[in-house]
């Protein structure tokens, strides 16, 4: 069965978000249909007339609770993926922030999905998909 093609594109924007350890801060949640467990790190959609850096400061507020200031833009992919039979058209602003030292982070967002530090390295792992595609080249190519 394929999935329906997209009804429109969504602009998104997610924080890059590192530790003292190299590793990236993911929410993860698992595709009904396919069961595959998907991870992004954190952000959302793009309201009108919100820039995409203010996204980022209004969604890890909202998400993580966390107070973070002056997103710094990576780049920007085009994301094409099936999740729960349905295909998603995205445009990905993807922006790198510092989290202060004494930064608390809860081990679940607001809508519940799991928050994970995982090492680049468990992003190879066929169980695992990082989303979106691209995402950790476009890390490599900007030295993040």
């Amino acid at each position: 069965m394929t999935a329906a093609p997209p009804d429109r594109i969504r602009a998104i924007a997610i924080a890059v978000v590192r530790d003292a350890a190299g590793r990236l801060l993911v929410t993860s949640t698992v595709d009904p249909v396919t069961g595959r467990t998907l991870a992004r790190p954190p952000g959302g959609g793009i309201e009108p007339g919100e820039l995409a850096a203010e996204t980022i400061v209004r969604e890890l507020d909202e998400e993580l609770g966390l107070a973070v200031e002056a997103p710094r833009l990576l780049g920007v992919l085009e994301s094409v993926l099936e999740f729960a039979g349905r295909t998603l058209h995205e445009h990905v602003f993807v922006l790198e922030i510092d989290l202060a030292a004494d930064a608390v982070l809860p081990s679940v967002t607001d809508a519940g999905h799991p928050v994970w530090w995982l090492p680049v390295e468990r992003f190879r792992d066929p169980e695992l998909d990082l989303v979106p595609a691209g995402l950790l080249e476009l890390l490599d190519d900007a030295g993040a």
